[in-house]
């Protein structure tokens, strides 16, 4: 019995059952199990108190140690999930010398930036589309990804997009080293932030795992810190819990340093401002899904010391 399969266009059939040797299944177990053991030692990690030889552990990042693994066409392997809160993600990531210089063609540009940019295809459209439409839109990107692995492909993809020194991707923890990132980014000549966005992360649905969200009242602050008056967050997620939560802590930490565009908590925005989806937004509309979306403005009201 054979099931027909479209793709690009043309109709393929393959059996409805799969055929897959043994040796595949035990593959892929195998893998399974990797990820819960490392899963489950990120637990430990979490909860674990510090030790004397910490230091000389955790001397190397875990992004200086990621390795390129879209070079073996093995991208099916990334981790969906890590834990921010692991040990080995407390550090600071490592940046070239006198970054953003020699990274970004002309650093004073305006900067978009993208907190948990995923394997980069959004920023890499985004910069692509404006580049060919809308030629008078100048501005660098920068992407944000706390999986080694998945930073490490990102980058591999500027050049085959023709987009270096205007797009690069880095491997750090937002919660942890933002604030870091965006004065040295200012301190050596980089542009404002113009723009930041924050699309679908990861929803740790577990009530023990709401600790470990992107979005937390230090990253609110943070970029309220950098962002000038006028400036924009874009916030979405198709899962409405994990909205409701990102758009009550920018409420309630950037009261009167943000203000949400859609003043009414149960409405949202209707379609994607920026006009560009990610590759999470285009598959839950295909589904008919809902997508839940709003934009913080930056207001006057500077950050209290």
């Amino acid at each position: 019995m054979t099931r027909c399969v479209a793709f690009a266009g043309r109709h393929f059939h393959q059996p409805a059952f799969s055929t897959s040797p043994p040796h595949t299944f035990t593959t892929r177990l195998s893998m399974s199990t990797a990820a819960t053991e490392e899963s489950q030692q990120e637990q430990r990690e979490e909860s674990r108190p510090p030790q004397p030889n910490d230091r000389e552990e955790t001397l190397v990042s875990p992004w200086a140690q990621a390795t390129t693994r879209e070079g073996r066409n093995n991208k099916s392997r990334f981790r969906q999930h890590v834990n921010p809160l692991a040990r080995r993600f407390q550090m600071e990531t490592e940046l070239p010398m006198e970054w953003p210089q020699g990274t970004f063609d002309d650093p004073s540009l305006p900067l978009h930036l993208d907190i948990g940019c995923g394997k980069g295809g959004f920023l890499l459209e985004l910069a692509t589309t404006r580049r060919q439409e809308q030629a008078d839109v100048q501005m660098n990107y920068l992407g944000l990804e706390i999986r080694p692995n998945v930073a490490r492909h990102a980058k591999g993809r500027v050049a085959r997009y023709n987009l270096t020194g205007s797009l690069d991707f880095i491997g750090c923890n937002a919660n942890v080293d933002l604030r870091r990132l965006l004065s040295l980014y200012q301190e050596n000549g980089g542009g404002s932030i113009d723009f930041v966005s924050i699309q679908f992360p990861d929803p740790h649905f577990k009530a023990s795992h709401v600790k470990r969200r992107v979005v937390t009242p230090e990253l609110v602050v943070a970029l309220a810190d950098f962002l000038a008056e006028g400036k924009e967050v874009f916030i979405q997620s198709d899962v409405q819990e994990l909205f409701d939560d990102m758009r009550e802590k920018f409420r309630e930490y950037g009261a009167e340093l943000f203000e949400d565009t859609v003043e009414d908590f149960g409405k949202f925005l209707p379609e994607n401002p920026i006009g560009v989806p990610t590759e999470r937004e285009i598959s839950v509309l295909d589904q008919d899904l809902p997508v839940y979306r709003t934009i913080f403005r930056r207001t006057g009201k500077a950050v209290e010391e």
